[in-house]
Order: structure tokens, then sequence, then C-alpha cells
């Protein structure tokens, strides 16, 4: 243990005689760092062989072991990171190896051009509170509910959602609207880059920033007259995030946009419609269907979930949301000039 040991004596106390820690190191991972993959969850694991550019990997080795690992992302050209997971192996825990884990991979991203980070999670998962424990510890802000995740058989989810009656109206008579595949031209890129520029958009990627990963069987584009005013993206997912269901095929709904001007009236959800009868043609009623709506940038969203799709879903999971940035006073100071980035030698009490 790093904590110190007293002693007593017949004479009384005698000076506290400290533990000598053993040595470790906090490398940037490059390349292929493998060995750390089960760290961190399935997917994720991935991005270790090899490291991509835009993920920012910087694991914990103390006595030439791997026994921990922070992983997020940080896209060319952003100032926030994405942390996307910090572990620390149980036998290395309570010793402040976890706070100087995630103060490395918060130096990295600044390193990189970060000014912020942040970081989303489940509000059942294991750990929870050493979680939000460690991230208090670090300086950053107290967790709060940003969203929600629905967990669903497609089937149930087309069967109900089609008898609706604002969206039974909108399907039968679909007037100016129409859910096409998503292939965009010049007009369409340019009205991609001014959506994104929404501030309720700040969050997102958009179609062409993640082309390669979206599963266009599944991906649409949504067109008023033509015109493109929104769009919807999917993902193949190998975690359905039901225990029983790991062989069924599921989708992820990635990302929805819809112009401010065209929001009410059911046509997101028409889309969802269009997307999810897809699906369940291509993959089979039993498949699952995964989505996230914010509370933060679509609260309206959010609240319709929670009142029509909630009840037919088989999982419906809180999403909570903290986050970190640079001190105003050291956001133009060098990289190295940065105190909150000096990696202390001082033990701290906590799980992680």
């Amino acid at each position: 243990m790093l904590a110190a040991a007293e002693i007593q004596t017949p004479v009384g106390r005698v000076a506290e005689q400290a533990a000598i820690p053993p040595r470790a190191s906090f490398p940037v991972l490059r390349g292929s760092a493998g060995l750390f993959a089960s760290l961190t969850f399935g997917q994720a694991g991935a991005w270790l062989e090899p490291v991509p550019d835009h993920v920012i990997a910087v694991g914990l080795i103390v006595g030439a072991r791997p026994v921990g690992l922070a992983l997020g992302t940080l896209l060319p050209g952003w100032a926030q990171a994405e942390l996307l997971s910090v572990a620390v192996t149980p036998s290395e825990r309570r010793r402040g190896l976890g706070r100087r884990l995630l103060e490395a991979w918060q130096a990295e991203a600044r390193e990189r051009g970060a000014v912020e980070w942040r970081t989303s999670y489940n509000a059942s998962i294991p750990g929870r509170e050493a979680l939000e424990a460690l991230l208090a510890r670090a300086g950053w802000t107290g967790s709060h509910a940003s969203g929600l995740v629905v967990v669903g058989r497609v089937g149930k989810m087309v069967d109900e959602v089609g008898t609706w009656p604002g969206v039974a109206g909108r399907l039968a008579l679909p007037r100016s609207y129409s859910f096409e595949p998503l292939e965009l031209g010049a007009a369409d890129i340019e009205a991609v880059e001014r959506y994104l520029s929404d501030p309720e958009a700040a969050d997102m990627l958009g179609p062409i920033r993640q082309a390669e990963r979206l599963a266009l069987d599944f991906s649409i584009a949504i067109r008023r007259d033509g015109h493109l005013v929104g769009w919807l993206l999917a993902a193949e997912t190998s975690r359905p995030l039901l225990d029983t269901t790991s062989d069924v095929p599921a989708i992820r709904y990635l990302e929805a946009y819809l112009d401010p001007a065209y929001r009410r009236g059911g046509i997101m959800v028409g889309a969802y419609y269009h997307c999810y009868s897809k699906q369940m043609s291509l993959l089979g009623r039993d498949s699952i269907a995964i989505y996230y709506t914010s509370h933060d940038s679509r609260p309206r969203m959010a609240a319709l979930t929670l009142r029509r799709f909630a009840p037919i879903a088989e999982r419906v999971e809180t999403i909570l949301s903290a986050s970190g940035r640079l001190p105003v006073p050291f956001l133009n100071m060098p990289p190295n000039g940065h105190p909150a980035f000096r990696m202390s030698d001082e033990s701290h009490s906590g799980s992680i």
C-alpha cells in the first residue's frame, strides 16, 4: 500500500514509515497496443491494434504489467476530446493511480489541441460511484442526465408506431417529404455543413465525417421538395445491450437531425418508422434497434421518447454526462505549463 504505516511502541508513536511505492508509468500508446484491450469494452478494444490517429490511448504500467487504460477520441480540428473508458485492475486500485491515469490522458488530449473533455455513460454501469468520484477529484463537473438510450425489437416498434394517429396520417399522405438513400450531391454537402453550424447540432458529426462507419441500408436523407432537410444515420453493432440477444442482429441509430423549421408534424418519427420497417424486412422482426436522444439539445424528442417509445421498448437507459476543461487563465499557455497536468506522487483514496 502507498499509505504510511503507523507503529505503536511502549514509548509512544514513532515516526511513520512509508512503504516504497512500486514504479508506475503512463505511456501514450501508439502502434499495436493489444495487451491493454482487456481494460476496455469490446468494440473500443479493437482500436488498440493499431491505435488510429484520432484515438487517445494512455496506459498504466506497474512493475512491467499493463494494469490500466484511459481511452478516448479527438477528431481532427476539434477542441473537445471524448473519454470512452478509464479502468485500473482491482489489485492496483485505491492508490491514486486512477486519477494520475486520467490526468495523463487529459495532458495528451491537451498536447493534441483539446481544451475541453467530456464523457457519457449509462446510469446503471457497475462502478458508477467510483467513476464519478474519480472525475470529481480530477476537477470535472458533476454528472447530469443528458439523454436516453432506447433498445427495442424492431417488429414491435413498427407495429406500434405505425398506428399512432399523427404518424399514420403522415405515412398515408407524405406530401412533399421523402425518405431516400443517403446519396449526397454538392448542394446536399453545403446543406449538411450549414446544419452542423446549428448550436443544437454541436454534438453531431453529420453524414460526411462518419461516412465509413455507416450502414447505408439503414441510413437515409430526409428531403422536402427534393432538398435535404435532415438525416437519420445508422451503423451495425455487436452490442445489442440486452443480455439475451447476443446473436440477434442489432442496428444502432447514431444520429438524427431535422431542420428546425420542419420539426413539428411527426417527420422525424416517420423517418424512424421508415428505417425500422426496412430493418425488419432485411434482418427480421426480432432484430434490435437502438437509438439515443438528448435531453440537452432535443428536449422535445426526449419527452416524446419517454411518453411513446419507452412503453414499447425492451429497455430504456438514462445516459449521464460529465465534462472538464482548462481553466481560463491557462487556455493560452503552452501544454507543459499547466500545473494540473504534472503527475503527482501523492496517493489518493478511491476505488479506481
